[in-house]
């Protein structure tokens, strides 16, 4: 019983961490802009077609990971910079940013059906092998997405904390009118933290790919789930986001390894419903929350 438990967890937070890098992006991005972004989640895909279409031309797993998400970025550069900032000035901009972008995720989406496929498809795994734990084994391409995760909030926190640009980020989120009086070039800061969370987005897709599937479906399957997370972390709560992804992904799998798999998603939905009725406004207001526009 405990092996099976330990299994589950170790699955639970490999599962939490792609959540947690598909999510981040998203956070950042409504903190920035106070606009839902419903073609946010398409990046994962994106990158993992992108990736293994580069990797199927024989080159290495990193220079085709790397494409992957240079890929998504590019996408999420060109996303803020021709459908999102025309309409930020706008009364009704977050109806419009919101039907604009699912009908470029639904674009998206088709034509990667009709030039991909509709079968799955799967990478040579770069990561072989297993770390034996006596009942518990931990194979090499989750613990690889687990250290990813870690390395890229780990960096995202330096960021923000640290550098100059983080905290020009930080003070679009916080207040945009007043980091345009004090000489913060609002419009670039937003373009490149648009792009920065669709590449990690891209990150997480590469990963999921690795470990699983690349398909068209693939970003659509991570959309309600990532809005869930960012209404459970709180606005612009980063790290929020990491803390709920593993909440959920642990959730996931122990529902998976006790009950039927067509449960898992159930059971993290009812873990978000018990948090946002003791928590409406999810864990808290984090740093990438907007107080004024």
């Amino acid at each position: 019983m405990l092996e099976l438990i330990g299994q589950a967890i170790f699955s639970g937070i490999a599962i939490g961490a792609v959540y947690a890098l598909a999510s981040s992006g998203l956070g950042i991005i409504f903190g920035l802009f106070g606009v839902i972004n419903f073609a946010h989640t398409q990046n994962l895909m994106l990158a993992a077609v992108a990736a293994f279409i580069a990797a199927s031309f024989g080159l290495p797993y990193a220079l085709a990971c790397v494409i992957g998400i240079l890929a998504a970025a590019a996408f999420g550069a060109v996303t803020e910079r021709v459908f999102i900032r025309p309409l930020l000035e706008h009364d009704a901009v977050q109806v419009e940013t919101l039907f604009i972008t699912l009908g470029l995720s639904i674009v998206l989406e088709n034509t990667t059906l009709l030039l991909f496929g509709s079968q799955p498809h799967y990478f040579v795994s770069p990561f072989p092998g297993v770390i034996d734990l006596g009942d518990i084994i931990l194979t090499m391409d989750r613990v690889v997405t687990i250290l990813a995760a870690a390395v890229v909030f780990s960096a995202l926190y330096l960021l923000t904390k640290y550098s100059r640009f983080g905290k020009a980020a930080l003070a679009t989120a916080q207040n945009p009118n007043a980091a345009r009086v004090i000489g913060i070039p609002v419009d670039r800061v937003r373009l490149i933290a648009f792009a920065v969370g669709c590449g990690l987005a891209g990150l997480g897709g590469v990963l999921w790919g690795t470990t699983y599937s690349v398909s068209y479906l693939t970003g659509g399957n991570f959309l309600i789930l990532s809005f869930v997370l960012v209404v459970m972390s709180g606005p612009g709560n980063i790290n929020g986001i990491l803390i709920c992804s593993f909440l959920l992904g642990i959730t996931e799998g122990i529902a998976g390894a006790f009950f039927d798999p067509k449960w898992q998603r159930l059971a993290v939905m009812l873990v978000f419903i018990v948090v946002i009725l003791n928590r409406p406004n999810g864990l808290g207001q984090g740093k990438f929350a907007r107080t004024n526009n």
